[in-house]
């Protein structure tokens, strides 16, 4: 393994930039190219290395293929590895996007159509998932006082949804202090 202060940054950010570029949708399709480029083309970490990084990447919240390659570029050269790693893993991915952005302002009457077209089939989606949640979620009385105290505190008195997930979190807590854990929570 090459020493990591001789490791340039610039190849750090070009190896992301390229994996972040040919890998359209990322993911864990990403993953054994990340894989390829840091262990067995560039030699940079051990296989093992590699897997344990992997396995503190999938663990934290976020894109994985971000996760993976702010890790190894920490592994690598520390703070400046991970701002040269995230920054070539973000770059064509958001260059793409911007793009994508810029072109659908100038030609949005083209698209329009086809963006109603996908709304009610969209809201269909949405709704089946929103069933789903329900049938999984609201089991007795008390969920459904909280489900409809959220909701009207979401659409009638129109408070930032993050605020009413926190507070649902503080009264699950609490609740939970209250009445003690369920029978099936328990082991």
């Amino acid at each position: 393994m090459e020493n990591v202060h001789k490791i340039p940054l610039w190849k750090i950010f070009t190896i992301t930039a390229k994996i972040g570029g040919v890998t359209i949708g990322g993911g864990y399709a990403m993953v054994p190219i990340i894989r390829e480029e840091f262990v067995i083309k560039n030699k940079f970490l051990q296989p093992e290395e590699f897997d344990s990084l992997l396995v503190i990447a999938q663990s934290m919240p976020g894109p994985i293929a971000v996760n993976t390659s702010t890790l190894v570029g920490y592994k690598l050269r520390k703070v400046p590895g991970v701002l040269a790693a995230v920054a070539g893993a973000i770059f064509f991915p958001t260059v793409i996007i911007l793009t994508i952005a810029i072109l659908l302002g100038k030609f949005y009457d083209l698209v329009r159509p086809f963006l109603n077209g996908m709304k009610i089939p969209l809201l269909a989606i949405i709704v089946v998932s929103v069933l789903k949640l329900w049938k999984n979620s609201v089991r007795n009385i008390e969920d459904l006082v909280v489900f409809s105290a959220a909701f009207l505190i979401v659409t009638i008195l129109k408070f930032n949804p993050v605020y009413v997930i926190l507070l649902g979190i503080v009264y699950g807590v609490i609740r939970s202090f209250v009445k003690g854990p369920k029978r099936s929570d328990r082991t």
